[in-house]
């Protein structure tokens, strides 16, 4: 039994890694634009807009579920009020529902894409070495 566990812990171990290797943004983040060529850096400009614009998609389809949540809330007080125990229930069961998915929703965003302030930075820093590296190309003459 032993010998199977250890393969499969070496297996998780080899696919960790992996994923970490295959994070290019998280590499950039951590070892900044200047080790990556001009292509390589135009392609992850285009990947940082694309999860910018995913995760903003995300965060406003979460929002727009909690805001059901606090609806399903005032429904049922608004039943319990005028002593409607049935729908009361079933809307505080409705919006207790609502705000876990958007409590799961807003984990799960941040998990997959980081914080927006994270991208920006990443974003705005690819945007910087390349205006750099375009000045660097526009001082040298010609023939050089």
């Amino acid at each position: 039994m032993r010998i199977f566990n250890r393969k499969r812990v070496s297996a998780d171990l080899f696919d960790r890694l992996e994923q970490e290797a295959a994070d290019e943004l998280g590499l950039l983040g951590e070892l900044g634009p200047q080790g990556f060529g001009t292509e390589h850096l135009v392609e992850l400009h285009a990947l940082v807009c694309t999860r910018m614009i995913l995760q903003k998609r995300a965060l406003s389809l979460s929002v727009a579920v909690g805001a059901a949540g606090a609806g399903w809330l005032l429904l049922g007080i608004l039943a319990g009020s005028v002593n409607s125990n049935l729908l009361s229930m079933i809307s505080f069961a409705t919006a207790i529902i609502c705000v876990l998915v958007f409590a799961g929703m807003l984990v799960r965003t941040y998990r997959k894409f980081g914080t927006q302030g994270q991208l920006v930075h990443i974003r705005l820093s690819i945007e910087d070495e390349l205006r750099h590296r375009r000045e660097r190309m526009r001082r040298q003459p010609e023939g050089w």
